[in-house]
């Protein structure tokens, strides 16, 4: 399957083609099938969590400055600094020095985006980041369940039962944040790539 500008335009609701919309739908062409997203249900998944982390398509770069966390050990933020250096960055808004640091390992240099943390605002960074996360956490066997399963998910000590979009946008917030406007585009996403 192809993603088009117009695809991303039609989930997110917005009515120009932008060069972030273009070279986005460009990079998950190239990227997203390396890493077996490649059907409408796995794509309609991905898609929607990257429409509300990126604000509709609009930015790779979280807009708070990163403050709030400083000091996060849990994100491997331990020096001065790295709470606004290491904010949230590419489609999937990666967070936190050890974050960063593991992607970097993935490269082959685990400082390649330590040194330089704005590479994952860059397109293709930021899709392939994104595609990291999903793969390592086996996102497509939960995108690939029906709509009306529930799935078991540990949550703040709990385990509880939640559908295939819970269970992924938990996984990447790590919460409930937008959930509402993540199942609203996956909804979207589904209608548009229909065969």
């Amino acid at each position: 399957m192809i993603i088009l500008p117009d695809h991303l335009l039609a989930i997110a609701d917005r009515k120009a083609i932008t060069p972030l919309i273009f070279d986005i739908a460009t990079c998950m062409n190239l990227t997203c099938p390396m890493y077996g997203i490649d059907t409408p249900q796995e794509y309609a998944h991905f898609l929607a969590q990257a429409c509300h982390e990126t604000d509709r398509f609009r930015t790779l770069r979280e807009y708070a400055s990163g403050v709030v966390y400083e000091g996060r050990k849990d994100l491997g933020n331990t020096q001065l600094g790295d709470g606004k250096r290491f904010k949230g960055r590419g489609i999937f808004q990666t967070t936190g020095r050890a974050n960063y640091m593991q992607l970097g390992i993935k490269k082959g240099d685990a400082g390649f985006f330590v040194r330089n943390p704005e590479f994952l605002e860059q397109p293709q960074y930021a899709v392939w980041s994104a595609c990291e996360f999903w793969s390592t956490r086996s996102l497509n066997d939960i995108a690939n369940h029906a709509d009306t399963d529930f799935l078991k998910k540990k949550y703040r000590g709990k385990v509880i039962d939640v559908s295939p979009i819970e269970y992924i946008s938990l996984t990447i917030n790590g919460g409930y944040n937008g959930i509402d406007e993540r199942k609203k585009f996956y909804a979207r996403a589904k209608r548009v790539l229909s065969p």
